[in-house]
């Protein structure tokens, strides 16, 4: 069982055993410390008969650290729903939020989704008030998957296209040499003029954009 899924069984196992009367910090202060680097906490309240005021409150944020994680956090303040980027609100947040507050009754999912243009993933459980009427308050445990900035466009003919695909499979540029029934230094040279095209640092930072650009070919394509 993943860690993800462990807390989050604590959890509702609290939960269902939680009343009315049970703030959410009595809750999540069961797990504060259990969490990995990849994991935060939020609670959203949403007692507002408008979705657009409820607020966002996080308690406890990823511990990892990173210039684009910086930038999505600096999206998502502690703030009314109605002040956050809205795309992500009515696309990640009001929706299933909503249907939780409905039902009253926990739900685990898998987020895939845009902030400020960086393609970002994550699991994700949402924990309501326990009561009979409308839930005041719910809590969110995420677990972050992937954050990928937005591709360039980028035109690569069949050999770029073949060695792009085995970089991603985690070849070597010897292995894809063999592979392409190519020269090593022609791959490598190849493999430099990639990663001037797409400003890379390195070899690792190229695979990285390499599946951000390959995602989004995708994604538009269908």
């Amino acid at each position: 069982m993943s860690l993800f899924n462990s807390i989050s069984h604590e959890l509702i196992d609290a939960w269902l055993q939680s009343d009315e009367m049970d703030g959410p910090e009595s809750l999540y202060s069961r797990v504060l410390a259990s969490l990995s680097i990849k994991m935060a906490i939020a609670v959203v309240s949403t007692d507002a008969d408008d979705p657009y005021d409820w607020r966002f409150r996080r308690i406890q944020d990823f511990g990892f650290k990173s210039r684009m994680l910086d930038r999505l956090r600096g999206q998502l303040p502690n703030a009314r729903l109605r002040d956050l980027d809205r795309s992500f609100v009515d696309d990640a947040i009001i929706p299933t939020y909503s249907r939780v507050v409905e039902l009253r009754r926990p739900t685990i999912d898998l987020v895939k989704t845009k902030l400020i243009g960086v393609r970002i993933g994550y699991e994700r459980l949402i924990l309501p008030q326990k009561c009979n009427g409308k839930p005041g308050w719910c809590i969110s445990l995420t677990e972050g998957r992937y954050f990928i900035p937005p591709g360039q466009e980028m035109k690569f003919d069949m050999t770029d296209e073949g060695i792009i695909q085995l970089l991603i499979e985690g070849q070597t540029a010897k292995e894809i040499a063999e592979f392409l029934n190519l020269s090593p230094r022609t791959i490598e040279h190849r493999i430099d003029k990639l990663k001037l095209q797409l400003e890379a640092k390195n070899l690792v930072h190229l695979v990285a954009k390499l599946v951000a650009t390959q995602l989004d070919r995708r994604t538009s394509a269908k």
